[in-house]
């Protein structure tokens, strides 16, 4: 079997140069998962803020996720003086393309307006804190940038509001 092989000229192009090629081809595929691992292509949260004269809104969350894993978004309201009827308005980017695995505390209603979801809380009072933690699966057909907006209103009347965009990567 060696015979066939023994009339190879090794300065024949491709035989010296063929596993280089090989092995970079290789370094660039395994480069890829790596940089997924180091949060280069989305996952890590990151927060937003707007302070309003009646509450301060934060919300914590990807900026960018890929599709099939699971993430969390947190929303903090800080009331800086009493809302009777708090209620927290989701865009519809929050379910567009996305699985709610979760969301705690429970709201006491949910109702929908203007084809945003409407989360409806019990009163705060000035200085009380409310934390809620919605968990999420992304589609992997869910490609591309949704509206990610959270609004905080006292019944109708719109008290804060955190503008963001959700990017799903395939």
């Amino acid at each position: 079997m060696t015979g066939f092989f023994a009339d190879i000229d090794p300065d024949a192009v491709g035989v010296r140069s063929g596993p280089w090629i090989r092995r970079t081809v290789l370094a660039v595929l395994a480069v890829i998962p790596l940089l997924a691992l180091l949060g280069v292509f989305g996952q890590p949260p990151v927060g937003t803020t707007f302070v309003a004269p009646a509450a301060t809104l934060h919300v914590s969350a990807p900026r960018t996720v890929r599709g099939g894993i699971f993430f969390q978004a947190r929303i903090d309201v800080r009331a800086r003086r009493d809302l009777p009827r708090p209620r927290l308005v989701l865009d519809q980017g929050w379910f567009e393309g996305l699985q709610v695995n979760s969301t705690e505390p429970a709201p006491v209603s949910e109702a929908t307006r203007q084809g945003r979801v409407v989360l409806s809380y019990d009163k705060l009072d000035a200085g009380d804190f409310l934390r809620v933690w919605v968990q999420f699966e992304v589609n992997p057909t869910n490609v591309g940038s949704h509206p990610f907006d959270v609004e905080l209103d006292d019944a109708e009347l719109p008290v804060a509001h955190v503008s963001r965009t959700l990017t799903s990567l395939p």
